[in-house]
């Protein structure tokens, strides 16, 4: 990693942890997909909720995510490499980071969604020349307004759906996709995988 890309992963790290420091411990902050000026507000979820959302994420990230973090790291030796995930999974997914190679480990930081694009608001790299990013995170609940376009998966008025999303970007690659769980309030089902979104966007 080059000393540029190390001091912006050191940057991102230090922000982070301030701005995880001065949210709600109780609050799973998720950006809102409706109006931009509420995307640092928290939605509040149940125990239960985040309990599953942190073992959705878990799976999925020992699935996916840390395959392709071992990836990356091969492939773009000089950069750091950003995971982002919902506040109920910085735990799981970290927890699972520690077990990689020393030489892996210290080129990841492991934020929030939201805290990564405050930081890239701040310090910006287009270009990733100094990172690449990959995430799996919950939009979840969605919108009431979306319902519909996941008709073809009927819920109970009182369910609602929640969307894993996951991908990676960086060097002129990008790649995303997404599945699509329902939750009753006590269990979330998966109901499909490798969702296409209408609209290609991480909110």
């Amino acid at each position: 990693m080059t000393p540029a890309a190390r001091e912006w992963l050191v940057g991102l790290r230090r922000f982070s942890e301030e701005h995880r420091a001065a949210q709600d411990p109780l609050a799973a902050s998720v950006p809102s997909e409706t109006d931009s000026t509420r995307r640092d507000r928290a939605v509040r979820a149940s125990p239960a909720a985040l309990a599953a959302q942190a073992g959705i994420i878990a799976e999925h990230a020992r699935a996916w995510a840390i395959p392709e973090i071992q990836r990356l790291a091969a492939a773009r030796k000089e950069v750091g490499i950003v995971a982002t995930t919902s506040s109920p999974g910085i735990e799981a997914v970290g927890g699972l980071i520690a077990q990689l190679p020393e030489s892996i480990r210290e080129r990841v930081a492991i934020v929030t969604e939201l805290e990564y694009r405050f930081w890239f608001m701040r310090s910006p790299d287009q270009s990733h020349r100094l990172h690449v990013t990959l995430w799996t995170w919950l939009k979840a609940p969605l919108p009431p307004q979306r319902r519909r376009e996941y008709a073809r998966h009927p819920i109970p008025p009182t369910a609602s759906y929640w969307l894993l999303r996951y991908g990676f970007a960086g060097h002129g690659d990008e790649w995303r996709s997404a599945d699509l769980y329902a939750w009753d309030d006590s269990v979330a089902t998966l109901l499909e995988r490798g969702v296409s979104e209408r609209f290609h966007s991480r909110d």
